[in-house]
């Protein structure tokens, strides 16, 4: 059983009263709070061209990132950085192999990443290596 903080229960919290959505799991950083919610929830959190995190976002003063949950974690990984990602599976220790295009895109994203890999997936390392 995951234990959150006191400050991610608040952010989750927040999250289920503006959207209706519990989410599965949530990371904050600094400048950004993650949320994983189930793929079929991810129309009610998103209607509206996204208002509700809109209005999250203002409420928290942070950027509000969300992401589908998958049953397998080469799904999620595909959805949430990129299709082309190559994947090496060892045991509980992955390999992403992200072309320089995609980092671009995902660059502050990979720490949430690994920590929504390793608390839902049970991967416990997660290297990722660019070309």
């Amino acid at each position: 059983m995951r234990v959150f903080d006191k400050t991610t229960l608040h952010f989750i919290s927040l999250f289920e009263l503006a959207t209706g959505v519990a989410p599965i799991d949530c990371v904050v950083n600094k400048e950004r709070v993650y949320f994983v919610v189930s793929k079929e929830n991810m129309f009610l959190v998103l209607a509206k061209r996204g208002t509700k995190i809109k209005m999250l976002e203002k409420h928290i003063l942070k950027k509000v990132i969300v992401f589908p949950y998958f049953k397998t974690k080469e799904e999620f990984i595909k959805k949430v950085i990129s299709e082309k990602v190559k994947i090496k599976d060892s045991n509980n220790s992955l390999k992403l192999f992200i072309s320089r295009q995609d980092n671009k895109k995902v660059k502050r994203d990979l720490e949430a990443i690994k920590s929504f890999l390793n608390r839902i997936y049970n991967v416990e390392n997660v290297l990722f290596r660019f070309f």
